[in-house]
């Protein structure tokens, strides 16, 4: 068991409900026993240390706090996070992600410390934090971590190994606030699938694309990793069509992203409303969807107009010349939300469309090395949608595979 894994799983809890602030988890342990967890509430309300010290109560006396990235050492909304671990009486703190914030960074560690307590961060941290008496227990509660380690028979070395790829995780969760906070910018990451021989759909009759099932359960396992991680799951309208995906978190834990429809010059008619999971909502929702066109869409405007109370479907006219233009505006419109990541499952031209705009930051492309699904795709007599080509300036940053499918990871 590591318990800045703990902490971790903690600030997905807090994916949609913290922005514009970052999502933290922290988890308090006293003589190895997890006493307090908690993450970061809606702006104003308490941060995920403060939250965990609640949880804990007098058991914080003498312990352990474990947070995802730097406590705060600055008063803003509220108090100074490094305040209420040193009057708690906290003894030790470990924290895996420096905050890319110049009112934070580098600063907490030197408060805690001038206050006598220990302090382990980053690489460091994770690797310490699991609990050398509990290598059996499982730390997933139901959910799935694909490309996580494996703590049976862990061994010294194990340990080492499994704090790294922690590290790792949790360095990827917050590559989307450094961004933000550096640029003032969403981060945007593309997620794609392509069969052996590079198809990503099918050609059906009367030139309509139609979905093609590639990967198998890991991998879509770690697609529902990511979208518990983002802000917000965006897919063109002709994927919305095809597919008529739900766009939800399922298989793991943690909060449904916002669905966003890129629709494009496409009018959604009344029929495609009601039957889409897309614009599913009731009453009581939340923003739950945003639509970006760059065409009036009355009958989406009259879903808006019943949801007007809480806001559970928007839509937002775009005024630009081209793609690239309303796709920079999109963007801006995200950016003004506190989004910090948007994952994007696009199909064929919304990526190729995407990648010639340069607008995006990460490509996760997952390559089936199944056969039969070409093999089928051949004997079903249609025709195989290719992936667009990718960029010339695309640099393959790490690899993974899950079972029979391969993740690349790409970076501009």
């Amino acid at each position: 068991m590591n318990f800045l894994q703990q902490a971790f799983e903690q600030s997905l809890m807090a994916v949609g409900i913290s922005r514009p602030n970052p999502a933290v988890g922290a988890v308090v342990v006293k003589d190895g026993i997890v006493v307090g967890k908690g993450h970061t509430q809606r702006p104003g309300n308490a941060h995920a240390e403060v939250m965990a010290l609640r949880d804990a109560g007098e058991l914080a006396r003498g312990a352990a706090i474990y947070v995802t990235l730097e406590p705060c050492c600055h008063y803003g909304r509220t108090p100074p996070c490094t305040k209420a671990i040193i009057e708690a009486g906290i003894a030790e703190v470990y924290f895996a992600h420096a905050d890319p914030n110049p009112l934070v960074r580098g600063k907490s560690r030197s408060i805690l410390e001038e206050a006598g307590i220990k302090v382990y961060e980053g690489r460091e941290a994770c690797v310490k934090a699991v609990a050398p008496e509990s290598w059996q227990d499982s730390t997933c509660d139901g959910g799935c971590k694909v490309l996580s380690g494996d703590l049976q028979n862990a061994s010294e070395p194990q340990q080492e190994h499994d704090g790294e790829f922690l590290f790792h995780e949790i360095e990827r969760f917050f590559e989307a606030y450094d961004y933000y906070v550096r640029n003032k910018a969403t981060y945007v990451e593309l997620k794609s699938a392509v069969s052996q021989d590079g198809y990503m759909g099918v050609v059906a009759e009367g030139g309509l694309h139609a979905p093609l099932k590639i990967t198998g359960g890991a991998a879509n396992c770690w697609n529902h990793e990511l979208r518990a991680m983002s802000d917000a799951v965006l897919v063109g309208s002709g994927t919305l069509l095809a597919d008529n995906p739900s766009l939800n978190v399922r298989y793991v834990r943690g909060n449904n992203p916002v669905k966003v429809v890129w629709a494009g010059h496409h009018v959604f008619t009344e029929k495609e409303v009601a039957c889409l999971h897309a614009f599913e909502t009731t009453s009581s929702e939340k923003l739950l969807c945003i639509v970006y066109t760059c065409v009036p869409q009355p009958e989406i405007q009259k879903i808006a107009v019943l949801t007007e109370t809480n806001k559970a479907v928007e839509v937002v006219e775009l005024n630009g010349s081209g793609f690239a233009e309303c796709w920079k505006q999109m963007l801006a419109d995200m950016a003004a939300r506190g989004m910090h990541r948007l994952m994007v499952e696009p199909g064929a031209k919304l990526a190729a469309e995407i990648f010639k705009s340069g607008q995006w930051n990460r490509l996760d492309l997952w390559r089936s090395t199944d056969c039969s699904v070409d093999e089928a795709l051949e004997k079903s007599g249609l025709e195989g949608l290719p992936y667009p080509e990718l960029p010339e300036t695309l640099v393959a940053h790490e690899s993974f595979m899950a079972v029979a499918d391969i993740l690349t990871v790409y970076y501009k």
